[in-house]
């Protein structure tokens, strides 16, 4: 079903997608780059005393995180960030990690396959959520035998959304995860890459997302030389190219446009049977538009499902006027209050 919770006001300046999505990107991602933990928009939160642990993922693929269970913690959150980047640079993830440790979850910020730190401890690549998923049922586990609650909850930002999503679904041989919430989550890589490349600002973004990704192909064509095809890097120029050339051999997919298919998160909204709340924004400029009535349809479908939709909020975004109530991360607090009820 779709539902509603505080209605979502923008500031006038952000009322336009592109706008919002390169506001917070920019002026959140500096803000956090250069002040950390002592930024202004998390004063008033408890600093957390982090951690760090090489985890075990599935195929016994090293997983680096960072975690930690305040007192009297009542449930453990697991964090996916998006496509590029690393646990440090993910200013989104650490706003929520701090709200939820204030409220009383033991949290769990990693780097998932072929990102960050754990690019450096292993070749294997990502696979879109496809393996991530029984990954994170293992760490839900591996965080339990530290001391965290054995009630675990997944969340996920734009790809990490897709993530958390196949979390859920891999969840049902796991009596430990009891559902999630994701805020701009990849759907749907073949239509919305197709999206992207249609105009200029989508133009603009793949391409800033391909330099990471070559950047990404050298770092591991470094690191473990056998891991990767010679000149590989090179004939890198897209996204699409990326996973030709470093993922999908690796998980025997025969092409990218099949591996798009079957890792895609939208068809998960239907046949998911943990609780799960979606947030989205009709004017994300990252996604398809065309994907927002299927995706009410599906969500609508499952009654495990909830959709909170809105017409504007951009991607990652959803920065709202404050009020005497709550502060400016309307998304955010979203994602809070749903896995809050459970």
């Amino acid at each position: 079903m779709t539902i509603s919770s505080p209605a979502y006001l923008p500031p006038w300046s952000l009322r336009d997608g592109i706008i919002q999505t390169v506001f917070s990107s920019y002026w959140y991602g500096k803000t956090w780059e250069r002040w950390r933990e002592q930024v202004w928009w998390l004063k008033g939160y408890p600093s957390i005393t982090w951690e760090e642990k090489v985890f075990t993922g599935a195929e016994n693929v090293p997983l680096w995180g960072k975690w930690a269970c305040p007192p009297d913690a009542h449930g453990t959150m697991i964090l996916n960030y998006g496509i590029t980047g690393d646990t440090e640079k993910s200013w989104y993830a650490h706003v929520t990690a701090h709200k939820a440790y204030f409220q009383g979850w033991a949290v769990l910020l990693y780097d998932w396959r072929g990102h960050g730190k754990t690019a450096a401890l292993s070749p294997v690549p990502t696979s879109d959520g496809w393996r991530e998923g029984a990954d994170q049922v293992l760490l839900a586990e591996q965080l339990v035998a530290l001391g965290c609650p054995p009630k675990a909850v997944l969340v996920g930002f734009s790809l990490g959304g897709q993530l958390a999503l196949w979390g859920l679904k891999e969840a049902v041989q796991s009596d430990l995860i009891r559902g999630g919430a994701v805020l701009a989550p990849n759907l749907e890589s073949n239509r919305s890459l197709d999206y992207l490349v249609s105009y200029p600002f989508g133009r603009l973004v793949e391409g800033n997302f391909t330099k990471e990704l070559i950047a990404e192909a050298r770092r591991k064509a470094q690191v473990f030389p056998d891991a990767v095809a010679d000149g590989a890097p090179d004939r890198i120029d897209s996204i699409r190219s990326f996973d030709r050339e470093m993922v999908i051999d690796y998980y025997g997919f025969r092409s990218v446009t099949e591996y798009y298919h079957l890792t895609g998160g939208l068809y998960l909204l239907d046949r998911l049977t943990l609780p799960y709340l979606v947030v989205y924004a009709a004017d994300d400029p990252i996604f398809d538009p065309s994907l927002v009535p299927e995706i009410e349809s599906r969500v609508a479908s499952n009654p495990h499902g909830k959709l909170l939709l809105t017409d504007c909020g951009g991607h990652v975004s959803h920065i709202a006027r404050k009020t005497k109530d709550e502060d400016q991360f309307w998304g955010i607090n979203r994602l809070l209050d749903f896995v809050n009820q459970m």
